[in-house]
């Protein structure tokens, strides 16, 4: 495909999810509940990703774009990890209320999905949680891996102090200098995204701890936020956070305490310093997702005042 001819795509790709995301805001109860409405910016984003080669559009019937798409998205880390092409399906984005349609047009686009590149390959997708969409992907051979929750909402500033950090005996605040933050993930050992571990027959075993370094090293580099905890007696970090910025939109990219010091409210305690500092640089939001099962972090989110979305899930298809 051309240059011209991805931005021409682009623009179909920015009308049409236009379009859907307009007909969704009239979908009813609970349809409307399993939806993470697409925003301007969501939109402008996903065309700009199609239109410079980084994502690819399958659609229903090309003939007639509004019918339905899925998104494929290269993963460049996780395709060096693997050791093979890896890509994160985005969608997919249907307004169809009869379920066995839902489900047969995202199993056709599943498949679609599946085509796209010759020979072997893993393909990931996080789908609302919507049965008839699941068996679709289950159709075209995807296996549930996991379900996770989203939860969003405002940064609240009277929930944290405006004087230094003090709480915590025998803890200091650190943010990693050039090449700290590498060796303190060293000291830490394995980094899980908030106790999200990815699950799946086709991941090898140390998969998750290799990605989720790779990704932090990556935050270390980009000079995002990065907040460590550290214990002034044992001469180690005992905790870490690392966030995303995005406008006035803040995502928390993960959230790690030691496990020799967890049940202490160390988890809540940079929390807490964590939306300081992004109260400090502009931020209005913050958004987490975190796996359902982990109902400590679960409770300490919403008593942060953030509030539970529709739960996501997590599949995967191994390609031979």
């Amino acid at each position: 495909m051309t240059a011209e001819q991805r931005k021409a795509e682009a623009r179909i790709l920015a009308a049409t999810l236009t379009l859907l995301a307009r007909e969704e805001e009239s979908l009813p109860s609970p349809y409307a509940l399993w939806r993470t409405p697409l925003t301007p910016a969501d939109i402008k984003d996903l065309a700009l990703k199609v239109a410079s080669g980084q994502a690819r559009v399958v659609w229903v019937d090309e003939a007639y774009p509004a019918r339905g798409l899925l998104i494929v998205q290269d993963q460049a880390l996780e395709s060096i990890i693997l050791g093979q092409s890896s890509h994160r399906l985005l969608g997919p984005w249907l307004f169809e209320l009869d379920p066995l349609e839902r489900q047969k047009k995202t199993a056709a686009l599943a498949q679609k999905a599946k085509d796209l590149e010759p020979g072997p390959g893993f393909l990931a997708v996080k789908a609302i949680h919507d049965p008839a969409i699941i068996r679709g992907f289950g159709q075209a051979g995807f296996v549930v891996a996991e379900i996770s929750s989203v939860l969003s909402g405002p940064i609240n500033p009277k929930l944290f102090p405006e004087f230094a950090f003090t709480r915590g005996e025998g803890l200091t605040l650190r943010t990693p200098l050039t090449g700290e933050g590498e060796k303190w993930l060293e000291a830490l050992g394995e980094l899980f995204y908030d106790g999200h571990y990815l699950h799946g027959p086709f991941l090898p075993h140390d998969f998750s701890a290799k990605l989720w370094r790779a990704v932090a090293l990556n935050h270390f580099s980009r000079g995002l936020p990065a907040l460590f905890l550290w214990e002034e007696l044992g001469q180690r970090p005992v905790a870490v956070s690392l966030a995303s910025v995005k406008g006035q939109e803040a995502s928390l990219t993960a959230l790690f305490v030691a496990e020799d010091r967890r049940g202490e409210g160390l988890g809540e305690l940079l929390m807490l310093e964590t939306l300081r500092e992004l109260w400090r640089q502009d931020c209005q939001t913050l958004a987490v997702e975190t796996a359902s099962y982990n109902l400590p972090a679960l409770a300490l989110y919403q008593g942060l005042g953030l509030a539970t979305r529709a739960p996501l899930i997590t599949l995967h298809c191994l390609k031979s």
